[in-house]
């Protein structure tokens, strides 16, 4: 079988020697660089053919993410996130930026080559220690992302009127505060049960929580 070749991104100098070593110890790999930044990476990419990226997500500059998402953009090679803190959120976000797996770096990767082959074969590769708690997490943030989307849809009186339900305020009082009918409050309150997908006031301050929408208090 062919040797793969693998382009390693990285901006500190020690990571990626280190992860360079490792990886050189694999047979059946042919590793590039290291290069430091985007514009060197696709000149790279332009120049040679390769099979797979490996990117350092733990840059000192903290664009991890969207390196990942710009060599994806730019190309659509299949990318990989290393990294030595699997459980950092931005493994959350650069798998939403189109990473194809996790390589940790704490320790030293069992079956290189095989998760390479899969990852590039079009699988999410995630370390198997890690499964559960990635998984885990990657469910809640796409549930976040759900519930942010949904937050888009409400007008600017109906987050308001929920901004007000999460400060406890009536109806009557949002009534009076705002200078409309009890029942037109009651129809703003619906349109947001309706827009969020939820059943009762509590649960739409709830997801609106999630979400991280500001919810100003008004005596604020």
């Amino acid at each position: 079988m062919d040797e793969l070749r693998v382009l390693i991104v990285d901006d500190s100098l020690g990571l990626a020697q280190g992860l360079v070593l490792a990886l050189r110890r694999r047979p059946g790999l042919e590793v590039l660089g290291p290069v430091a930044d985007e514009a060197s990476a696709l000149r790279t990419l332009a120049e040679t053919s390769v099979d797979i990226v490996v990117v350092g997500i733990d840059r000192a500059d903290g664009q991890g993410v969207a390196l990942v998402a710009a060599l994806r953009n730019a190309c659509g090679i299949r990318v990989m996130a290393a990294t030595r803190h699997v459980a950092s959120p931005l493994v959350e976000l650069v798998l939403a930026a189109g990473a194809c797996g996790v390589l940790p770096l704490e320790r030293e990767p069992a079956h290189l080559v095989a998760a390479f082959r899969r990852a590039i074969a079009g699988e999410l590769v995630l370390p198997v220690a890690d499964l559960p708690t990635l998984v885990d997490r990657l469910w809640q943030a796409r549930a976040r992302r759900s519930e942010h989307t949904l937050l888009a849809t409400l007008t600017g009186r109906e987050r308001e009127i929920l901004a007000a339900l999460a400060d406890g305020a009536t109806t009557s009082e949002l009534a009076e505060e705002l200078g409309i009918s009890p029942a037109t409050v009651q129809t703003h309150v619906k349109n947001i049960l309706s827009k969020l997908g939820v059943h009762s006031k509590v649960e739409a301050v709830g997801t609106a929580w999630r979400a991280g929408l500001t919810l100003t208090s008004r005596s604020a």
